[in-house]
């Protein structure tokens, strides 16, 4: 603005105006303060400390901001591999977690009768020492043997595979992966000879083409696979999804496939069909690194898309073309190993269909595909030898 008298008088004036305001103004943060209104944490001196997130298996690393000893912010760690300085709903819901009324905050012992909802608080000392002592008068009236001991997730090791054993007992289980991952587990070690492994050894930064089926990528909850998906199709990775509903994740999709609920084998087997029957395979690798490739083209060989239509509701002309778009990427193209992989009841066979897929795109072991994994070498605890030894995971 040109800088004229008229102006340069109404500037002087606007100045005089605040001036004159400035005690008001000061009054007003005077009456707050005699309010008690409340200020604002990030007004306030502030604690950083670093922990992981406990709300799923999945332990992203986390940033936590206190303020008065109470937590009010947390976020992902931009250092850590898993969050990279982001999280999902229920890690930044994290706050609400830890300050929920309903929250239990200390052991309770039952005092009423079974359904009454009568409890007691009482310490962790008094809460050990009654559980040791029902659990040692189960022991001497029915034998160790007669209890089980059931784990999930991280951090159940001592008590599913270790304290089970002092016990006497060879009853400890993860009941959870019979309902999520041990199909997935076995199919791998028939398959390929190694377990898949927790998390899902996908190189997502250089696959071309992703398939997944049955598996939710954005409603499950796991961030760094959210993550790697987004910036897979960021980058421009060709994206297949199988799924009955038109989900988030099929929304992002190239091709959307909804299957009939329970007919994915039979799509399995004429992608095979397809790969085979046109070429579309990886012959090298497959001659170069499997077993039984004659036995299984003769067993797809009548499995035709038009064959798998009838079963699954599809239509040939979708199976072929997501079959030709996985062939044309390989081996940079891997159908992702999901996790709760239990369905229908023929679960080992069809993850066992999906692996074979993958080998005949020469994804498995590959750049892009499925990277072979080696967790670090630790010295073995010792202890006395375990009475029994799970499989697939528990």
């Amino acid at each position: 603005m040109p800088l004229t008298r008229r102006n340069f008088l109404r500037g002087a004036g606007a100045l005089s105006v605040g001036a004159a305001l400035l005690p008001t103004l000061r009054t007003s943060n005077a009456t707050l303060r005699k309010m008690a209104a409340k200020t604002p944490w990030y007004r306030k001196p502030t604690r950083t400390t670093y922990t992981v997130c406990d709300i799923c298996p999945w332990r992203c690393g986390v940033v936590v901001t206190s303020a008065e000893g109470r937590v009010v912010k947390i976020d992902g760690n931009p250092r850590d591999p898993k969050s990279r300085g982001m999280l999902c709903a229920r890690g930044q819901g994290g706050v609400s977690f830890l300050y929920d009324p309903d929250r239990l905050k200390q052991p309770m012992i039952r005092v009423g009768e079974r359904g009454e909802g009568k409890f007691k608080a009482v310490s962790w000392d008094e809460a050990l020492d009654y559980t040791a002592q029902k659990l040692a008068k189960i022991r001497d009236t029915d034998g160790p043997e007669s209890v089980a001991f059931l784990g999930h997730t991280n951090g159940d090791s001592w008590f599913v595979d270790v304290f089970p054993q002092s016990f006497g007992s060879p009853n400890g289980a993860k009941p959870s992966t019979s309902l999520c991952t041990s199909p997935r587990e076995e199919a791998s070690l028939i398959t390929y000879g190694l377990a898949v492994g927790n998390h899902e050894p996908v190189d997502w930064d250089k696959a071309r083409c992703l398939t997944l089926i049955g598996t939710h990528i954005g409603e499950d909850a796991r961030n760094t696979p959210m993550q790697d998906l987004a910036n897979a199709r960021a980058r421009g990775a060709k994206l297949i999804v199988v799924d009955p509903r038109f989900s988030s994740v099929a929304m992002k999709a190239d091709l959307w496939l909804p299957i009939k609920p329970g007919t994915d084998t039979a799509l399995l087997l004429a992608w095979a069909n397809v790969l085979i029957t046109e070429k579309l395979y990886d012959r090298e690798y497959v001659e170069a690194w499997t077993h039984g490739f004659d036995e299984l083209a003769k067993h797809v060989a009548d499995k035709t898309p038009e064959w798998a239509a009838k079963i699954t509701d599809l239509t040939p002309d979708q199976i072929r073309e997501s079959a030709r778009l996985m062939g044309r990427q390989r081996p940079q193209s891997v159908i992702v190993p999901g996790r709760h992989v239990v369905w229908y009841g023929n679960d080992t066979q069809r993850m066992r269909a999906i692996y074979i897929i993958n080998a005949l795109l020469g994804a498995y072991g590959r750049e892009g595909g499925i990277y072979l994994t080696k967790g670090p070498y630790l010295e073995e605890y010792p202890h006395p030898p375990y009475a029994v030894v799970g499989g697939a995971g528990g």
